[in-house]
C-alpha cells in the first residue's frame, strides 16, 4: 500500500465512521495484504479521528485465529470520542449514527498506570494486574463501515467493526472476582416494561479468564 492509497484509504474510512455511512467497495486498488498494512492504516484513521479511548482485543485462542485467518492476537483501538461514560448516568445514542448496529456485553479493565512498549521483556501478569484500575461493565456497539467478505486486515483497518463503547459500573476489587460463575445478562428498558434480552456466561471467555486478553 503506497502513501497515495494509504492516505484514500484514510480519508475514505474516516469519513464513513463519522457519517455513519457503509462503503460500497474498497477505498483502493485492495485492501491490506497483512496485518503491518492493517495496523498503518488502523492508525492513520485513528489520528484522523482523534485521541485513543480505549482497546477492543480479539483473536486470543487458536480456534479465534484460525476463524480470522490470523497468527497472533489483534487489537484496534477506538477513538476516545466514541468511547461512553456511563458510570453517572446513562449514556444516551442515536441510532442515526450507527449502520447495522448490534451489541455485545464486555468485561472492560481500565488502567491506573501506562505500561510501555519494552523490547525483549514481555510484562507478566502479575505486572499487568499491577497497572489496572478497575473493572469496567460494558458494552460495545459493533458496527462496519467495510463491504462483508474482505477479511480480517479490513476489518482491523476499520477499527475491527468498532462503533462505540459505553463503559459502565467500576469495580476496583476486580481480581476477587471469579469470572467462570459470572453471568452475563443482558436487560431492556422500555415502555414501563423490563425484559431480558440475553444471557450469557464468563465462563466462555477464555475458560473464564478475560483478564488473560489484556
Amino acid at each position: 500500500m503506497n502513501d497515495h492509497e494509504l492516505d484514500a484509504a484514510t480519508r475514505a474510512l474516516a469519513a464513513a465512521r463519522r457519517d455513519a455511512r457503509a462503503l460500497a467497495r474498497w477505498p483502493g486498488d485492495s485492501p491490506p495484504r497483512d496485518l503491518d498494512e492493517a495496523y498503518r492504516l488502523q492508525a492513520a484513521v485513528v489520528r484522523a479521528l482523534g485521541a485513543v479511548g480505549g482497546w477492543k482485543v480479539a483473536a486470543v485462542t487458536a480456534a479465534q485465529r484460525s476463524a480470522l485467518g490470523v497468527d497472533r492476537p489483534i487489537g484496534a483501538a477506538i477513538p476516545a470520542r466514541y468511547v461512553h461514560d456511563a458510570r453517572s448516568a446513562p449514556a444516551r445514542l442515536r441510532v442515526a449514527d450507527f449502520i447495522a448496529p448490534k451489541l455485545e456485553c464486555e468485561i472492560a479493565f481500565e488502567l491506573g498506570s501506562d505500561l510501555p512498549a519494552r523490547a525483549g521483556r514481555p510484562y507478566s501478569r502479575d505486572e499487568v494486574r499491577r497497572a489496572i484500575a478497575r473493572l469496567r461493565v460494558a458494552v460495545e456497539i459493533v458496527n462496519s463501515r467495510v463491504p462483508r467478505g474482505l477479511g480480517a486486515c479490513a476489518e482491523l483497518a476499520d477499527g475491527f467493526n468498532n462503533g462505540a463503547l459505553v463503559a459502565g459500573a467500576a469495580h476496583a476489587d476486580w481480581d476477587a472476582t471469579d469470572f467462570a460463575q459470572l453471568a452475563i445478562v443482558l436487560v431492556r428498558e422500555y415502555g414501563g416494561r423490563r425484559e431480558e434480552v440475553a444471557r450469557g456466561s464468563a465462563a466462555a471467555i477464555l475458560d473464564g479468564d478475560p483478564f488473560a486478553t489484556v
